[in-house]
């Protein structure tokens, strides 16, 4: 079964149980995959690479308004976001610890030795298309930043 497939499913399933926040965080995550396959670069077709991209761009929206509901005194407001990007968090693959993170990029590092400032950038480039979907890329990048300076 595809992720969006899954999607469909559980969107029904909560439909069923009435669960007001995953029918409107699963309803929205739905629309952003049509709409995002319906862009250019994409053939129309929904694939699990595009569900992971939309529902990371989805947490990551909804983290950031959690924060700045915080940020304004309104928790109330933030749970409801935290709750939403809850939801959506199951249709992400399994993300790396750290540890596995560390060791995958030193032997990226190790097959593509770089040198110079330009180092950084070629190991990134390997890193993003080895751990895509497994990592996030800023984790990569602190992870990288520190093993390329010495750590």
């Amino acid at each position: 079964m595809s992720l969006f497939q899954k999607l469909e499913t559980d969107l029904a399933a909560a439909r069923r149980r009435s669960d007001a926040v995953a029918l409107g965080s699963l309803g929205l995550l739905k629309s952003e995959i049509v709409n995002a396959s319906k862009e250019s670069g994409f053939s129309g077709s929904i694939d699990d690479a595009l569900v992971v991209g939309c529902v990371r761009k989805e947490i990551k929206r909804r983290q950031e308004s959690a924060d700045a509901y915080t940020s304004a005194g309104r928790s109330e407001a933030a749970q409801r976001e935290l709750d939403a990007a809850e939801v959506l968090k199951p249709y992400l693959p399994a993300q790396l610890e750290p540890a596995e993170l560390e060791a995958e990029l030193r032997k990226v590092i190790e097959e593509i030795k770089p040198s110079g400032p330009g180092g950084f950038g070629q190991v990134m480039k390997e890193a993003n298309l080895r751990l895509a979907g497994r990592a996030a890329g800023s984790d990569i990048a602190a992870a990288a930043k520190r093993l390329l300076a010495g750590g």
